[in-house]
């Protein structure tokens, strides 16, 4: 059964497109059939991976090439098994363009922390594990790199890589 993902982050062009593209190559790594994009909730259509992005990306092994962003819709969000977006504010976002997607939607740091506090929480699960933590705790956000250092690209890279490694996991369990 294939596993339908989107990844939301604000421009489409730093965060939500590394862990898109990284989910992707992990998941296929450990032989997953996940279908993963992305979308931005104010992002311009047809802009490409950002420079530092696209270097942080190339540093865990990914590519950046024949991307390109777009608008967060409600349509694109139709059928996903899983919406992981960087921050809290996408998190909401996402909920108010699609609230039946409410217990699938969570930020990439909330649902890999899930995961990792409970080894036999599924996908299916997440919403009664998100009980147990504090939904509003700003250490749930990624931080925005556009415009920042490249070593705010470097650990805004860490963590997500970090998240999708428990996100391929928690991808696993079924």
């Amino acid at each position: 059964m294939t596993i339908s993902v989107m990844t939301v982050c604000t421009g489409n062009m730093c965060r939500s497109p590394l862990a898109e593209r990284l989910l992707a190559i992990r998941a296929a790594a450990v032989g997953l059939d996940v279908v993963v994009d992305s979308a931005g909730t104010r992002a311009a259509n047809g802009m490409e991976i950002h420079r530092e992005t696209r270097r942080v990306l190339r540093g865990y092994g990914g590519d950046g090439g024949g991307f390109a962003s777009r608008l967060l819709t409600a349509r694109l969000l139709s059928g996903r098994d899983l919406v992981l977006t960087a921050t809290r504010a996408h998190r909401d976002a996402v909920q108010e363009l699609a609230p039946m997607l409410w217990k699938k939607t969570y930020t990439i740091l909330e649902a890999a922390r899930l995961a990792d506090a409970d080894e036999t929480v599924t996908v299916e699960g997440l919403a009664r594990a998100r009980l147990s933590i504090t939904t509003d705790d700003p250490a749930l956000d990624v931080e925005d790199p556009i415009g920042r250092d490249p070593e705010v690209f470097d650990r805004t890279g860490a963590q997500i890589s970090d998240a999708v490694d428990s996100i391929v996991r928690l991808l696993g369990r079924g």
